[in-house]
Order: structure tokens, then C-alpha cells, then sequence
């Protein structure tokens, strides 16, 4: 939705890194208006599932950011969407995947992250198209293995949606450079 710079990095950094959940609502809001604003993007998709914390023994925090985003976002949306938390769970804390370079990180990623993930609702995800929502993505080393995940339990399609894209330079595009 916006590059991670400014404002909205320095939120994110608040309420993930120093514990400010007030940012939950704000965020959530954002999250919200941009599903709002594009709806005929995303009308086809069944629910929401956030990228899942580890929140148990020996975790880097005590609360899951995302799934308190996607929860503000639901309910900004007056239950629009279908929000199924706790349907991807992390079983375990893995190793950051913030400052290590694109080759790091999905090493980690493939390693003791996809070990971590897991369905506890298949029911939520099988046969559904999926709206994976995450705060921040840098390489989409994260997004790749939850999607892995969540199409090996049954969902049919998962798309993604994210706060900020770390090293956005210049929207996405599709369209082709012109040519003969």
C-alpha cells in the first residue's frame, strides 16, 4: 500500500519494534480503506489470514502485530471480511529476517520459518481464495512460504496484501515497455 519510509515506517517500527499498539487501529484503518477502495480487486476472494506471530515461550513479542491489523481492519470494514487469525499459526520463534540480504532470508525462510508455519483450521482454508495480509515485505521470502503453506492445506488461490513494501522505488506495473 505505500513505501516503507516516513511516516508510516516509523508507525510500523513504533508498534512492531517499542510495543505502541495504539498504531493497531490506524493501521487497520489503512488496511481497511485500501480493501474499500479497491474492491473489485479482491471481491473475489474468500477471507482474510494474517502472517501469524509467535507469541509463546521465548518470543520477541508478546502480541501478533499483524493479526491485531487484520482484526481493526475487519471491524473498520463492519465485518465485510472474513478474518481467520488463528487459521496459520507459528509454532515456534524463528530467526529475523530484517537486515539480512535477499539470499539470507529466504534460506531462513525456507528453513526454520517453514518449519514454524502451520494450519491449525484447514476448515477456514480449504477450497477458499485467500487474502494473506503482512505489515511489511521486503522480498516476499515470508509471503512465499505462507503461501506454500496455505495452498498444501487446500486454498485455492492466495493473493497477497501488504502495509509497506520495503525498497519501493516506483508502483508496480504490468503493463509491457513498448516495443516492434
Amino acid at each position: 500500500m505505500g513505501a516503507y519510509e516516513g511516516a508510516l515506517r516509523r508507525a510500523l517500527v513504533d508498534y512492531k519494534y517499542r510495543g505502541v499498539v495504539g498504531w493497531a487501529p490506524v493501521l487497520g484503518r489503512l488496511v481497511a480503506t485500501w480493501l474499500e477502495g479497491n474492491a473489485t480487486a479482491v471481491e473475489e476472494l474468500d477471507v482474510l489470514v494474517p502472517v501469524p506471530a509467535y507469541a509463546g515461550p521465548g518470543a520477541r513479542r508478546r502480541f501478533d502485530a499483524v493479526g491485531r491489523i487484520a482484526a481493526e481492519a475487519a471491524a473498520a470494514t463492519g465485518g465485510a471480511w472474513a478474518v481467520a487469525p488463528g487459521a496459520l499459526v507459528k509454532t515456534a520463534e524463528t530467526p529475523p529476517l530484517a537486515r539480512r540480504a535477499a539470499p539470507g532470508r529466504r534460506v531462513a525462510a525456507e528453513g526454520a520459518l517453514r518449519a514454524s508455519l502451520s494450519v491449525a483450521d484447514a476448515g477456514a482454508v480449504a477450497g477458499a481464495r485467500v487474502l494473506v495480509v503482512d505489515d511489511v515485505m521486503s522480498t516476499g521470502s515470508t509471503l512465499r512460504e505462507v503461501a506454500r503453506v496455505l495452498r498444501a492445506a487446500g486454498a485455492d488461490e492466495v493473493a497477497a496484501l501488504v502495509v509497506a513494501r520495503a525498497g519501493l522505488l516506483a508502483p508496480f506495473s504490468s503493463a509491457r515497455a513498448p516495443g516492434p
